[in-house]
């Protein structure tokens, strides 16, 4: 007589085959069976991990429905339905619809709760950040949920099916996506900035010049942006460049160098009226820079040169003038006041003796005073 023995650990269920027929579960501890009644299998299911993936279970729940769901739970979800199964209070994973899945419960408490995967899209708050967790760590998660965060200063659009359902306000969201497609797009309500660099544009004389171009937008209404265009940077980018255009097209080159913020204005009336209506606010447009190119810059060059040249000798001659004038009503006063003549005399001559070392006068104190500094002829001061 031969006895087949089977240990069954505490963390285990044995399921207990004769000539492939079920017969019983098996319970922690020692069993032996004689082998001469037939060929004995024992099947161990290892109950540490919450998700029993034992295959035999899955022919077993066919034929012996109510020995499994004495032992498992028993998660059979129907086409619409997804299962989230809870181990002990939390959240242990996901079951798809129209799939089964195997729960034991002898180590820990499992609970089943069913979602409408048909008719429900948004989750509870409560579930959020475990189902993050979840589908942080586990592809299979990750298929049948979405996990959406919008930051501070954002919105949300919640697409489904490619429909627009709502908007979004910052914070986390999970949604089933296991029937349908869940998309969310986040827009940024802060202001941003768009640079429109290198445009090469004509002005009304035909002189070519390329210009950079800025402008400080925000999104106002993201429903109405949205609906306008899928594409915001590349709209505004574009209304900026036809704006360039026809502002510029309309005005001469000075026109252009000598009033660059009343051209900033007119772009800014151009584009104002239509971004507003399509959900944007556009706070600051104007044009950075304005580049001539090398023959057009050394021609201005030289008229500028020429322009100042022209100033500068206008006030040269004011100048020249100026002085002469000066000198004359000068001359006028001495003419009439000897006084005065004889103290420009003095001044003379004290300009002289600091730049001549040795002096050789042969009248005195007199030739010093009298001949060596003569602003007036001699007949004029003897008469």
């Amino acid at each position: 007589m031969v006895i087949k023995t089977e240990k069954i650990a505490d963390y285990e269920l044995g399921l207990l085959y004769r000539d492939r027929a079920f017969i019983a579960v098996l319970a922690p501890g020692v069993h032996r069976f004689l082998r001469g009644n037939g060929k004995i299998e024992v099947v161990k299911i290892d109950l540490r991990p919450t998700l029993a993936k034992e295959p035999a279970l899955q022919a077993l729940y066919l034929t012996h429905r109510a020995v499994v769901e004495e032992h498992f739970l028993v998660a059979d979800m129907g086409d619409s339905e997804l299962g989230l199964v809870y181990a002990d209070g939390k959240l242990a994973g996901l079951v798809s619809p129209r799939s089964i899945a195997f729960y034991g419960k002898r180590l820990r408490s499992i609970t089943l709760e069913v979602i409408d995967a048909a008719n429900e899209v948004a989750l509870p708050e409560r579930l959020v950040a475990p189902l993050a967790r979840l589908a942080a760590q586990d592809l299979v998660s990750r298929n049948l949920v979405a996990i959406a965060e919008v930051v501070s200063d954002h919105v949300g659009l919640l697409y489904v099916d490619g429909v627009l359902r709502e908007q979004l306000r910052p914070g986390r969201y999970a949604f089933v996506k296991a029937l349908r497609k869940v998309q969310v797009a986040t827009f940024d309500l802060r202001l941003q900035t768009l640079e429109v660099t290198g445009q090469e544009v004509l002005t009304k004389d035909r002189i070519g010049l390329r210009a950079n171009v800025t402008a400080v937008y925000r999104v106002a209404d993201p429903l109405k942006a949205v609906a306008l265009t899928a594409d915001l940077k590349d709209f505004l980018y574009k209304e900026l460049q036809f704006a360039l255009r026809q502002v510029v097209g309309t005005r001469t080159l000075e026109e252009l160098l000598g009033d660059k913020l009343g051209i900033n204005q007119a772009i800014a009336e151009l584009m104002l009226p239509r971004l507003e209506g399509e959900g944007l606010e556009v706070s600051t447009v104007g044009v950075k820079d304005v580049i001539l190119p090398g023959d057009v810059r050394e021609l201005m060059n030289r008229v500028i040169e020429a322009e100042k040249t022209a100033q500068a000798n206008v006030i040269k001659r004011r100048e020249e003038t100026a002085a002469t004038r000066s000198l004359l009503n000068t001359a006028k006063l001495m003419e009439d006041n000897p006084i005065l003549l004889r103290l420009k005399e003095l001044e003379a001559l004290e300009k002289v003796s600091e730049k001549v070392g040795n002096v050789v006068v042969g009248n005195g104190m007199d030739g010093v005073l009298e001949d060596l500094v003569r602003i007036r002829p001699r007949k004029a001061r003897e008469s």
